[in-house]
């Protein structure tokens, strides 16, 4: 589409400006009126047919509300230590680090949604260094004003999200939700929150072809 509307000129090895001049000519010879819309889709076809849309479950939290939505988040998915009963601070915030410069986000230009597989009891004290962990290694994002964003697979974001606020005082606007499996090289969308469930709908855009010619 963003060859449709002349938003895009540079070709990638694929067959994107052809199909969309042939649309055009198309939809030409038709006579419907295209409207431009406000956003576009890059991804290939492969790549849209990727999308999934998931619901995180009910222990979620946000704050404030009006956070949502966001778009386009970056995810990075730390090899994050939490499986042992003491969990240590520096390490955590060493892997999310790692991560960032993985994904050259590491200079804070944008807010990341931060993924983890929660290991072990969710005892005050763990919670206490995870969180701990975070807001250190994602100290550049925060100190920017961007919300924490975390994407867990189990069922602790309540728990996560009501210690950053309760226990932490964090300022920062705060994502916290579960339930949901991401990968990196993923970004995600996460809706508004449904009044009468009380979950978020999320969108799940894959950017990762391994059997694709086209990454060379």
């Amino acid at each position: 589409s963003e060859y449709v509307y002349n938003r895009q000129k540079a070709g990638f090895g694929d067959l994107g400006p052809k199909l969309a001049a042939a649309i055009l000519k198309r939809v030409t010879a038709w006579g419907p009126r295209l409207e431009r819309p406000d956003e576009g889709i890059r991804a290939t076809v492969v790549g849209a047919s990727q999308y999934t849309i998931q619901v995180s479950g009910s222990t979620i939290f946000v704050n404030p509300l009006d956070v949502l939505p966001v778009r386009n988040v970056p995810v990075i998915t730390p090899d994050l230590p939490l499986e042992e009963e003491e969990l240590n601070v520096d390490a955590i915030a060493a892997s999310i680090q790692t991560a960032l410069r993985r994904l050259d986000l590491h200079e804070g230009e944008q807010a990341v949604a931060m993924c983890y597989r929660w290991g072990g009891s969710a005892t005050f004290r763990r919670l206490d260094d995870f969180v701990t962990g975070v807001r250190k290694g994602l100290s550049v994002h925060l100190s920017k004003g961007f919300p924490l964003v975390l994407v867990g697979d189990g069922d602790i974001g309540g728990l996560v999200g009501i210690h950053c606020l309760e226990e932490q005082k964090m300022t920062n606007p705060i994502v916290s939700i579960d339930g949901i499996n991401l990968k990196e090289f993923d970004f995600i969308d996460i809706g508004a929150m449904l009044e009468t469930s009380g979950a978020v709908p999320v969108v799940i855009k894959s950017l990762v072809f391994p059997t694709s010619a086209a990454l060379g």
